[in-house]
This record gives C-alpha cells, sequence and structure tokens, in this order.
C-alpha cells in the first residue's frame, strides 16, 4: 500500500519540482534583481492570507471525510463545507479589495496582488477536491490533476513573461488560468457530492475548531519560514530578497516538495493505522514515515550542499548566482530541520492538539523575528540564515517535546546510524569527483552520489530499501 501511494503521488512532485526549478530559471534571467524580490514578496503575502482565511475549511473537508464516510453524511459534509468556502470567500474579498486600494506597490506588483488573491480563491475550492482525494486513497486521480494543474501553470508561465513580456505579474495570472481549468475537472464530483445535503451548524463548529487551529499553525509557519524575507526588504532592499530568495528556493523548494511528497503518501496511511487503533500497524507505518523523511531526506539536504555551486549556475540568472550558492547548502541543512520537526509534529494532528502546536510556533518564530531584526543590519543576508537554523532547530527540540507527551512516534536509532554511515560514504565519494563546472558537474556528483548511497541502502537495508529495490527489480523482469 506504501509502495503504491508513494507511486502515484510521485507525478505531481515530480511535476512541482520541474515548475518550480523552470519558474526559478525563467524569472532569474528575466527580472531584475528587484522584480525577483517583488515576485517573492506577493507570493509570500498571498499565501499568509490563503492560510488566514481558507485553510481550516481545506483541512476539515479532508480529515473529516473518512468520518462522514463511515456515518453516511457525505452530502451534509460536503454541503457545510460549500457554505464555509462561500463564506470564507466573501470575507477575503472585501480584506483584500480593502489591501489593494491601500497599498503603496507599484501597478506591476497590484496587478499581482490581485492575480494573486484571485487564484486563492480557485486554489481553495481545487484543494477541497484534492484533500478529498487523499483521503479517500484515491491517489492516482489527485496525482493526474494535480500534476496536469501544476504543470499548466509553468507552461502559462513561461509563455507569459519569456513571449508576453510579463513581469511579476506573470506567474500569478498564469496559475489562475491553470487553477480554473483544473478545477473544471473536479468541480462537478464535489457538486455531487453535496447533492440533497443540508448544511450542519454542529459540524460547521466542529470544523472551525478542527480546521483554525491548523490555519492559525500554518500562518506561524509562513511566518517562521518567510517572515525574514519580509523583514529583509525594508531593512536592505528587494534586490537582496531577490538574491536570498534565489538561493534559499533552489534549496528549500527541493525539500520541500519532498518532505511534501512523503507527508502526502504517508500522512493518509498513518491517520488510519492510528484510527484502527491498531498499535503494530501504527508503529510500522510511523516507522516508515520517519525511515522515508530522514533516510531520504538527509542524502538530498547534503547533496545540496555537495553541489550547491554547479546547481545555481544551472538554474540562476548570472546577477544572483553567486550569492545564490553560498546560501543553498545552509538552508538545505536547515530545511532537513524542518522535515524532522514535521514528523514529530503529526503527533498533534493524529490526537487533534493543533491549537497546541500553534502556541509552541509562536516561540520559534518570536525568536525568529527577533534575531532577524537583530542580525541583518549586521551580517546582512547571512544574518538570515544564521536566524533560520537557529528557529528550526528550536521548532524540532519543541515538537518533539510536546508532541511525544500526544502520540510518541517511534524514533529508529538504529536507522539513524545506517543513514549516517551511508552519509559519511556518500559525500566522500562526491567529493572525489572533479569540479568540472555546470550541467558536467552536478550530473556527475548526483550519479556517483545516488549510486554510493542507493549501494548503502541496500547493504544495510535501512527504509525497507532491499524490500523496495527487489520489489521493483522482480516488476521489470516480469515486464
Amino acid at each position: 500500500m506504501l509502495f503504491k501511494h508513494l507511486l502515484a503521488y510521485l507525478l505531481p512532485n515530480l511535476a512541482q519540482v520541474i515548475a518550480s526549478f523552470g519558474t526559478v530559471f525563467i524569472l532569474t534571467r528575466y527580472l531584475s534583481n528587484e522584480g525577483y524580490g517583488l515576485f517573492n514578496d506577493v507570493f509570500i503575502k498571498m499565501t499568509i492570507f490563503h492560510y488566514i482565511f481558507f485553510t481550516w475549511a481545506e483541512a476539515a473537508a479532508g480529515r473529516f471525510f473518512a468520518n462522514a464516510r463511515e456515518e453516511n453524511n457525505v452530502a451534509n459534509h460536503f454541503k457545510t463545507i460549500f457554505i464555509a468556502y462561500f463564506v470564507n470567500c466573501l470575507l477575503f474579498s472585501l480584506v483584500v479589495v480593502v489591501y489593494l486600494l491601500i497599498s503603496p506597490s507599484d501597478i506591476i506588483t497590484r496587478r499581482a496582488l490581485a492575480a494573486a488573491f484571485a487564484g486563492s480563491i480557485i486554489r481553495s475550492l481545487l484543494k477541497i477536491a484534492f484533500e478529498t482525494r487523499r483521503m479517500n486513497l484515491q491517489a492516482m486521480r489527485y496525482a493526474i490533476v494535480d500534476g496536469f494543474h501544476i504543470i499548466f501553470g509553468f507552461i502559462l508561465t513561461a509563455i507569459s513573461v519569456v513571449f508576453l513580456g510579463f513581469k511579476q505579474d506573470g506567474p500569478f495570472f498564469a496559475t489562475l488560468i491553470a487553477g480554473m481549468c483544473a478545477l473544471g475537472l473536479e468541480l462537478p464530483d464535489l457538486v455531487k457530492s453535496a447533492k440533497g445535503g443540508k448544511f450542519d451548524k454542529k459540524l460547521a463548529l466542529s470544523y472551525i475548531k478542527f480546521g483554525y487551529p491548523i490555519s492559525l499553525n500554518l500562518i506561524a509557519a509562513a511566518i517562521l519560514y518567510t517572515g525574514d524575507r519580509l523583514i529583509m526588504g525594508p531593512l536592505l532592499g528587494h534586490a537582496q530578497v531577490g538574491i536570498y530568495s534565489a538561493g534559499y528556493q533552489v534549496a528549500a523548494r527541493i525539500m520541500d516538495t519532498f518532505f511534501l511528497y512523503v507527508s502526502s503518501a504517508t500522512f493518509p496511511l498513518l491517520v488510519n493505522a492510528f484510527e484502527s487503533k491498531d498499535k503494530d500497524w501504527f508503529e510500522n507505518t510511523a516507522k516508515h514515515n520517519f525511515s522515508l523523511r530522514v533516510g531520504l531526506g538527509a542524502p538530498i539536504a547534503i547533496g545540496i550542499a555537495l553541489v550547491a555551486h554547479p546547481l545555481c549556475e544551472i538554474l540562476i540568472g548570472p546577477s544572483m548566482r553567486e550569492e545564490a550558492a553560498k546560501i543553498a547548502p545552509y538552508i538545505a541543512i536547515a530545511s532537513l530541520i524542518l522535515g524532522v520537526s514535521d514528523y514529530f509534529a503529526d503527533a498533534f494532528m493524529l490526537s487533534k492538539h493543533v491549537f497546541e502546536r500553534t502556541i509552541l510556533m509562536l516561540f520559534p518564530v518570536i525568536l525568529n523575528i527577533a534575531l532577524n531584526f537583530t542580525l541583518l543590519p549586521k551580517l546582512g543576508i547571512n544574518g538570515a540564515i544564521v536566524a533560520t537554523i537557529i528557529a528550526y532547530i528550536v521548532s524540532l527540540t519543541l515538537m518533539y517535546w510536546r508532541g511525544s507527551k500526544h502520540v510518541k512516534l517511534p524514533v529508529p536509532l538504529d536507522e539513524i546510524v545506517k543513514i549516517i554511515i551511508s552519509l559519511i560514504a556518500m559525500s566522500a565519494g562526491v567529493l572525489l569527483v572533479p569540479n568540472w563546472g555546470a550541467f558536467i558537474e552536478l550530473i556527475a556528483k548526483a550519479i556517483v552520489g545516488a549510486l554510493i548511497y542507493g549501494a548503502m541502502a541496500y547493504w544495510l537495508d535501512f527504509a525497507n530499501a532491499r524490500e523496495m529495490a527487489n520489489n521493483i527489480l522482480n516488476k521489470i523482469r516480469k515486464a
């Protein structure tokens, strides 16, 4: 079951990698440093607004679908979610119109904000559909539609910026159109699911009680992850934001996409195992989750650090790449810390103590903000790196300490030892590869690193590597 889910979820995550790197490649060449910084500024604001108004209903739609199905209450569930969505849209529209009217931004950035906010409205309903597919274990349908949505958005981004002359507003118009097309594929099933249902006030209140702490947590997380750029703009200028964002995204996007992939594939299985009250099933599922996160996340992070220069040389425009290559290794390590932190944070979701997680997140958020205000004027961009790593370590410590009080997620120490041994072998091999530069160096080091780490994983047999490799070989032989 886990292997099947991982295979299905590979499609949208590969699409996300292509779109993310392709967007960085295009925007860092066709936009100025300042323009790229403003693009990131709009993206951050769009994300935070989305979390404030929409995410609680999206989370509830997925988390409570299994309960509604078991209780034969699916129509009422979706009707209640729909009403909540329309109320969210009304409140969101009122707030963003006022924000756009008072925004001091230039006309291009205001257009980007308008397109980004319109895209949030579309994306929320699409997210409700995707969350339902995931929790209904319809992994392949979700993967195909989301993969189409992501790649089509990227194609439109390339056309708008490269051929039509759009600036930081182009990607947001592109993703708005792509979202509308994807929603056209999913909306009929959503409407059908709500047919005959009635709005249930009790359900709505339970959804708010469950979902809004998640929204608050994501808002806190967004400020933790992106607050440095919001502070950096006024202190150092948007050109510096552009340079920092380029290096940050090369590393963080790879890591975030990987951890999102693992979480998307494993969390529904984790929820089902937890709800079944089968202790052994839950323990094994959680161990696989941890082993995948660390067993694959760690070599990706170390690999990014080892190939940061050729990677940035390929992906990032010449005005930003040198500084970006210095930033990427540290952000890769920070993202690994964050990915492990999210593993322990799942305990709050499973036990429905999400509000406590939100409160705990305030500590690293406040610390990160304080460190950025203190360190950015003294250290420049490096101050943001130091603040990020310290804040993420604090977050990991808090998630492990308090999460274990509710649901004790396993930490297989034997697996960690095997992973560390494999990482040492991988790093030694990659460092022996000459620095040829650009594409050849990147490919050579990636191949050497993957072969050594893969061989070590098979030999030491962690994260079910041997079983998965044998399954793949058997399927190839049968084909």
